[in-house]
């Protein structure tokens, strides 16, 4: 099989008001004109954009193996201290820009189908949840792997054992009023919206290392319960004896072929 096609560039985002980098990869041309599916991959904190270069090899696999129908893959770099995938009050608005910005700005370069799905890693994970649950039924398949997510729903409520590293920022920057911090939290947003998610039926990927060094699968396992207490149907997988980043190639081999499946 012909190898895909990388695409980089930058574009001057309304959303953040700053200029964005950008990956785009799509499937090897073999003369198909239609439309094709959008997924929105979101890198993890500390990272960008050029993820997706390490990424390549995993999508080439997946479209050689027919584990994942054609699609264009688009990745938007966003800042860890100051993004996380948020919205922030009076000022940039980086939810707005990998929900609705950045595709809408992709659609205008190739020709995609109102199909999307979207996978993430880490920060990328919360920033995936977050928006296939404050849209219910956007998304044709999500995949969320090690989301860094809390096992609570209020900043008090978060273990200090869960706040190492950056996550002690990324619990701070969820709002310092509760309303701010419902808004931003996955589980929040899943009691929220929890009726319009199950009528969606929309496919959904949680996997998290059971050995995380960051906690990580404290937040999962809280979620995961709190998806079965409200009834939302998903695929729990709690990788045993895995790290965060560990076995990577083949953990995200795994989420591509979840998400083929929804979207073949």
């Amino acid at each position: 099989m012909t190898p895909s096609v990388m695409t980089q560039g930058a574009f001057e985002s309304v959303s953040t008001a700053s200029t964005v980098n950008y990956r785009v990869l799509s499937p090897a041309s073999s003369g198909r004109v239609e439309p094709l599916p959008l997924i929105l991959h979101l890198h993890g904190a500390m990272s960008s954009a050029a993820f997706l270069e390490t990424a390549k090899p995993i999508y080439d696999a997946a479209w050689a193996a027919s584990t994942l129908p054609p699609a264009v893959v688009a990745c938007a770099s966003t800042p860890t201290l100051g993004g996380f995938y948020m919205d922030h009050p009076s000022g940039p608005a980086w939810e707005q820009l990998v929900g609705t910005e950045f595709p809408e700005y992709v659609a205008a370069q190739v020709s995609l189908s109102e199909v999307r799905a979207v996978i993430g890693f880490s920060m990328g994970g919360y920033g995936a949840l977050k928006l296939a649950f404050r849209q219910p039924g956007r998304y044709r398949a999500v995949a969320a792997l090690c989301p860094a997510i809390f096992p609570a729903e209020t900043s008090d409520g978060v273990p200090e054992k869960n706040r190492g590293s950056i996550l002690g920022e990324l619990n701070i920057a969820m709002g310092d009023t509760p309303d701010r911090y419902a808004d931003n939290c996955v589980q929040a947003l899943l009691r929220r919206n929890h009726r319009d998610i199950i009528a969606s039926a929309t496919p959904l990927l949680l996997e998290c290392g059971q050995n995380d060094e960051f906690g990580l699968h404290d937040g999962a396992m809280h979620l995961h319960r709190l998806l079965v207490e409200l009834g939302v149907d998903h695929v729990w997988d709690s990788a045993p004896g895995l790290r965060h980043a560990d076995a990577g190639a083949q953990r995200l081999e795994k989420a591509l072929a979840f998400l083929g499946r929804s979207l073949d």
